[in-house]
C-alpha cells in the first residue's frame, strides 16, 4: 500500500508483522477483560468497605489490609482503566510500519547525538551508524554534542569528517558532573547551533544507541501524516541483555503496554533517545525542559499539554546498552525517580515561563504521585509480614460473609489474572505477570537516593550519565569478587532484602502451622480463608517474594552481560551494527511464562474448594 502525501511524495506501507496481527486479533478481549476486570474491582472495595464498616468486630488490622489491597492492586487497576479508556475502535489498532519512499524533496534533519564521557568507541559506533543511514546525505547532519570537552573524540571526529562531511563536533566546555547537562546540551543545538540553518526535523540519540540504516526512513512518516503530532519516540531496544533479563532492564512493560496504549491515544512518553521531533514545535514549548534530570518525560507532558500529539513507533530501529552492574543500574534508576520529584520545580516561574500554569499544576501533581507511589510500595511490602502473622484480616462474623468475601475476593484476584495474561497474548509477547512491579524491590532506595538528593546534596557523584566514565559503576565488573560481594549486600541492599524475605517467609510458615496444629476440623478453613489464605493477602504475598527474589537471585547466580564486541558485526564499509534478536528482549521462555499461571489457576481451585468446605 502506498500513500501519497503533498510534501514527500510516497510513504510505503509495510506489511505488518506477528505483534501487530496480534493486537488487531486480541484487542476486543484485551478491551473486554479491562473492563470487566475494572467493574469488578469496584464492586469488590465497595462491598468490603460496607461489610468492614457493619461489624461490630474490626480491628485495625482489617483496615490495614484492606489498604494494602488497594495500593497493590491499584497499578494493575491503572492498566485496566487505561486499556478501557483507549476503547477498541478501528482507531485503537497498533501503529503500522511504515517506510518514507525517494531521494529527492524529502525534509531536512539534524541527527543530535549528546555525549558526556562515556567511552569514545561506543560514541564512535554510533556515529558511524548515524552517518551511513538510509537518507541522501544532503538532506541530514550529524551533529555529535560533546559535555565531556573530549581532545581524543574531537580529534576521532575530524578524521571521520574526510569520509562524511555531514558530521560535526561542537562542545559547550566541560559539563560533567553538572546538573541538567543533557537538556541544556540538545538547547544549545537548538538554539545556537541551528540559527543560520535550521531543519524541518530533528534525530536525538544516545551516545550508545547505534540507529538502523533504515530509522529515518521509518520514524518520519508518522509526523508526515500527523501535522499536529510535535514528537514520535522509538522504542529502546539493547544488545547487551544478559540471559532472561533477571532486572527488567528491557523495561518490557512500559514500552509494550503502558506506552502502546499511551500511543493509541496520541499521548505516548518519549524514552529519550530515538526520537524525531519537529523543531519548530519543541521551541514552540521552550525547548527541551531544564527543571528535572528526566527532561525527556517532561518534553512529552509539556508537548501534550500545549496539545501536541506523541507517538510511539515499536519497530527495533536503535539498539543501546544497558548498565552492566547492579550499582550501574540501580543509580540509573535512581536518577529517574530523583527526576520525577524534580517536576515540583516547575511551579517555579523562573524554571518554566513558557509553561502556561494549569500545565504547571498538572506535571507537579504527576511528580507528586510518582514519589507517593514509591511511598505506597514501601509501606506495603512492609506490613506484609505483620499481616500474614495476624488473625483475622477480614470480619468473621459468620460463615455466610466469610464465604461471600472469599468468593468476591476469589473472582476480582482472577480477574486481574486474566487482564495480565490477555496484555501479553495482545501483544503477542512472554512477559512476567504484574510486570508493572518490575524493580519495586527498589521503591527504599529510590526513596532514600530523592531524600538525600533534595536534603543533603544535589550535586552529582562524578556525573549523572549512566555510561560515563566518571561513574565507578562502570568499573565495579573490573574489581575484584570480594568488592563486588561487599557493594552488592552492603550498598546494594541484597542483604536487607533477604532478611525481608526470610521475614515474610517466616511469618507465613509460623503461622499456617500455628493454624493448622490448633484448629480443630470444622473452623480449619475459615481460620486459613481469612489469615493465610486470604485471595487478597497470598497475592500480595506472592508479589513480595517475586520481586525481593530478585536480587537474592543476582546474588546467587550473576547474570552474564555479554562483552559489546562479541554482539557486534561488521559490514564492508567498516560499520558495526548489533547482532541481536529484538523479538527476545525481555521474554520468558514459555515455561517461565506459563508456570505463574498455572500455579494461580491451581490455588483458585484449592481455595474455591475450601471456601465450599467451610
Amino acid at each position: 500500500m502506498r500513500i501519497t502525501t503533498e510534501y514527500v511524495g510516497e510513504i510505503e506501507e509495510l506489511p505488518p508483522d506477528s505483534r501487530i496481527l496480534a493486537g488487531e486479533r486480541y484487542r476486543r478481549y484485551l478491551y473486554h477483560t479491562a473492563r470487566g476486570a475494572k467493574w469488578i474491582f469496584n464492586s469488590y472495595f465497595v462491598v468490603r468497605l460496607l461489610l468492614l464498616l457493619s461489624t461490630p468486630q474490626w480491628s485495625w488490622t482489617m483496615w490495614l489490609m484492606v489498604m494494602v489491597e488497594g495500593l497493590f492492586f491499584h497499578l494493575t487497576y491503572c492498566d485496566q482503566r487505561l486499556t478501557a479508556a483507549t476503547g477498541q475502535g478501528p482507531k485503537c489498532r497498533p501503529r503500522k510500519r511504515l517506510r518514507l519512499q525517494g531521494r529527492e524533496n524529502l525534509p531536512r534533519v539534524d541527527v543530535l547525538v549528546p555525549c558526556c564521557g562515556e567511552p569514545t568507541q561506543i560514541i564512535l559506533d554510533t556515529l558511524r551508524a548515524a552517518c551511513t543511514m538510509d537518507y541522501p546525505t544532503s538532506c541530514y547532519r550529524v551533529l555529535l554534542l560533546d559535555d565531556g570537552a573530549s581532545v581524543e573524540l574531537h580529534d576521532a571526529v575530524s578524521q571521520l569528517r574526510s569520509t562524511w562531511p555531514h558530521l560535526s563536533y561542537h562542545s559547550r566546555g566541560k559539563q560533567s558532573g553538572r546538573t541538567f547537562a543533557k537538556a541544556g546540551n540538545l538547547n544549545h543545538a537548538l538554539f545556537t547551533l541551528q540559527k543560520e540553518s535550521a531543519p524541518e526535523f530533528c534525530a536525538v540519540l544516545d551516545a550508545d544507541s547505534i540507529p538502523r540504516p533504515e530509522f529515518l526512513r521509518a520514524t518520519l512518516p508518522h509526523l508526515l501524516l500527523a501535522p499536529k503530532s510535535a514528537l514520535v519516540t522509538t522504542r529502546q531496544y539493547f544488545y547487551n541483555l544478559p540471559a532472561g533479563d533477571p532486572l527488567s532492564q528491557s523495561r518490557l512493560h512500559f514500552y509494550t503496554f503502558q506506552n502502546t496504549e499511551l500511543d493509541l491515544r496520541g499521548n505516548a512518553i518519549d524514552s529519550g533517545s530515538g526520537a524525531v521531533f519537529r523543531r519548530n514545535a519543541i521551541l514552540d514549548v521552550g525547548g527541551y525542559p531544564t527543571f528535572s534530570f528526566s527532561e525527556d518525560w517532561q518534553l512529552s507532558l509539556i508537548l501534550q499539554g500545549m496539545g501536541y500529539g506523541t507517538m510511539q513507533v515499536q519497530e527495533p530501529l536503535q539498539f543501546g546498552l544497558v548498565p552492566s552492574s547492579l550499582e550501574g543500574h540501580i543509580a540509573q534508576r535512581n536518577r529517574w525517580n530523583i527526576g520525577h520529584s524534580q517536576q515540583l520545580h516547575v511551579l517555579w516561574p523562573q524554571t518554566s515561563r513558557a509553561i502556561p500554569q494549569r500545565l504547571r499544576r498538572g506535571i507537579a501533581c504527576g511528580g507528586v504521585s510518582i514519589i507517593l507511589g514509591l511511598v505506597s510500595l514501601v509501606a506495603g511490602f512492609t506490613a506484609v509480614p505483620w499481616l500474614l502473622s495476624s488473625e483475622p484480616v477480614i470480619p468473621a462474623t459468620s460463615p455466610f460473609l466469610v464465604r461471600l468475601e472469599v468468593g468476591l475476593s476469589l473472582v476480582t484476584v482472577t480477574a486481574m489474572w486474566t487482564f495480565v495474561w490477555m496484555q501479553n497474548t495482545a501483544a503477542g509477547i512472554r512477559g512476567p505477570p504484574f510486570a508493572h512491579f518490575e524493580n519495586s524491590w527498589l521503591a527504599a532506595a529510590h526513596l532514600y537516593a530523592v531524600l538525600r538528593f533534595h536534603l543533603v546534596s544535589s550535586s552529582p557523584k562524578g556525573s549523572f550519565v549512566t555510561g560515563s566514565n566518571d561513574n565507578s559503576w562502570n568499573h565495579i565488573t573490573k574489581s575484584s569478587v570480594y568488592k563486588v560481594l561487599y557493594n552488592d549486600l552492603w550498598r546494594n541492599g541484597i542483604l536487607g532484602c533477604i532478611f525481608f524475605l526470610a521475614l515474610t517467609v517466616g511469618a507465613m510458615l509460623s503461622t499456617t502451622w500455628g493454624i493448622l496444629t490448633t484448629a480443630d476440623r470444622g473452623t480449619l478453613a475459615a481460620r486459613l480463608l481469612t489469615t493465610v489464605a486470604w485471595p487478597p493477602l497470598l497475592h500480595v504475598w506472592y508479589l513480595t517474594i517475586t520481586n525481593f527474589w530478585v536480587p537474592v537471585a543476582y546474588l546467587l547466580s550473576p547474570p552474564h552481560y555479554p562483552d559489546r564486541e562479541s554482539r557486534m558485526v561488521g559490514t564492508d564499509r567498516g560499520i558495526s551494527f548489533p547482532l541481536v534478536d529484538a523479538d527476545e528482549q525481555g521474554h520468558l521462555t514459555k515455561t517461565h511464562f506459563y508456570r505463574p499461571f498455572v500455579l494461580a489457576a491451581v490455588t483458585t481451585v484449592a481455595l474455591s474448594a475450601m471456601t465450599l468446605a467451610m
